[in-house]
């Protein structure tokens, strides 16, 4: 009998493993799938997929120089192609800092912790000549993420004028969630892909305004973002500004 109750635990630890190693099937929830279908178009997001912890954030957005073309789906600019891309820059003291072009006026600086988050610190808005700084700094690939997985944080927004940094011209408080929503399978003009996807929901107060928004990036191993949905005009907040939600897939890299 002991023989056989050991024969029966090891099948369950083995059957428990495979589980953890084939990863969790998340279905996407219809309230989500609704505002990518209208954002990007149908067809974009096919089929829930086994997924894993994020356990290497530049694995599904690498830190390597590299042009990249969108189509815009949705938004005052639907129709058009947009050149866009990763870029790296260089600090006074020589070190490496990075830059993601999420529209033609719209740039996100990338800073990599020493705990393996993707942080994104500042963006700058060059139609409105502003910077906008949030502390701390705004997620966009969390090291450690287990499928599922939301984490919630507050935030200061402080939005200056690009050539007098000194010059605040909002300010605010941001409370937001970062969810891990599952992988699924996405299909845009560049391939067919399997894609980590995370929602950011924010709401708060900067300066005058109230405001409530949820963002989406797909994020595909060794590709980077193949597929969005932001908001391009920054004006006095953090990405997000109620009439100009914009969905974009990519077409070349």
């Amino acid at each position: 009998m002991k023989t056989i109750a050991a024969i029966i635990i090891s099948v369950l630890i083995f059957a428990a493993g495979s589980a953890r190693a084939q990863g969790v099937v998340l279905p996407l929830p219809p309230d989500d799938q609704q505002m990518i279908t209208n954002q990007l178009g149908s067809g974009v997001v096919g089929q829930a997929l086994p997924s894993k912890t994020i356990t290497d954030t530049t694995v599904y957005f690498p830190l390597k120089q590299k042009a990249l073309t969108y189509h815009v789906t949705a938004g005052k600019n639907a129709g058009n192609n947009q050149l866009l891309g990763v870029a790296e820059v260089h600090r006074p003291n020589g070190t490496s800092a990075w830059r993601f072009a999420l529209s033609p006026s719209l740039r996100g600086f990338i800073h990599l912790t020493s705990q393996g988050d993707l942080m994104m610190p500042a963006v700058v808005d060059s139609d409105e000549g502003v910077v906008i700084i949030t502390t701390p700094a705004n997620p966009f690939v969390l090291n450690g993420m287990q499928p599922g997985e939301t984490r919630s944080y507050s935030q200061q927004v402080s939005v200056n004028a690009l050539d007098d940094p000194s010059d605040q011209e909002y300010s605010g408080t941001l409370n937001g969630t970062y969810t891990y929503l599952g992988t699924y399978q996405v299909t845009v003009p560049a391939g067919t892909f399997d894609s980590v996807l995370l929602r950011i929901k924010t709401k708060g107060k900067v300066g005058p305004a109230h405001t409530t928004d949820t963002a989406y990036y797909f994020f595909a191993p060794n590709v980077g973002t193949v597929a969005m949905i932001i908001q391009e005009d920054a004006v006095a907040f953090w990405l997000f500004h109620i009439d100009s939600t914009t969905g974009k897939v990519l077409m070349s890299d």
